[in-house]
């Protein structure tokens, strides 16, 4: 440490000790995961946002599975906001998807529900605006009044 004397004022100045602060930091989810409903045959997508320091490695995996060269599926990474893109989904795509955040410090996990619902029928009230809960359970009625129908 440096030491200045003064000689006009007989005072000794003493530089200041500044510690480094530690910008490392595990990665932590600020926005998560969602619940998703998506229509068969139509784009959907599955956000979430994670920070950390380094930046984590981002996979994502379906049903405890790692998806990996997967033409069905793409994925983004862009300023902390994580996104997979599911290609036209089938019924056979809904399941578990989870994020998961890898660094030096740590990891964390988060998943959500996606189901993949099909149908005209579907598409027709989701787009008059009722709720995919509701569209659900009205289905479920009507097939079990009309089996042969459906």
């Amino acid at each position: 440490m440096k030491t200045t004397h003064f000689l006009n004022y007989g005072k000794v100045y003493k530089n200041p000790v500044y510690e480094d602060f530690d910008f490392t930091e595990a990665p932590m989810f600020t926005q998560p995961l969602v619940n998703t409903y998506a229509i068969a045959g139509y784009n959907a997508t599955l956000n979430c946002s994670v920070r950390g320091n380094p930046k984590p490695k981002i996979t994502w995996m379906k049903n405890k599975v790692a998806i990996v060269d997967d033409p069905r599926y793409r994925m983004f990474s862009n300023q902390g906001v994580c996104t997979l893109e599911i290609r036209k989904p089938s019924p056979y795509d809904g399941g578990t998807y989870c994020c998961k955040a890898v660094n030096d410090l740590g990891t964390v996990e988060i998943e959500c529900k996606l189901e993949v619902k099909g149908g005209l029928s579907f598409c027709r009230l989701l787009l008059q605006g009722v709720p995919p809960n509701i569209i659900d359970s009205y289905l479920r009625d009507l097939q079990s009044s009309n089996p042969e129908e459906y």
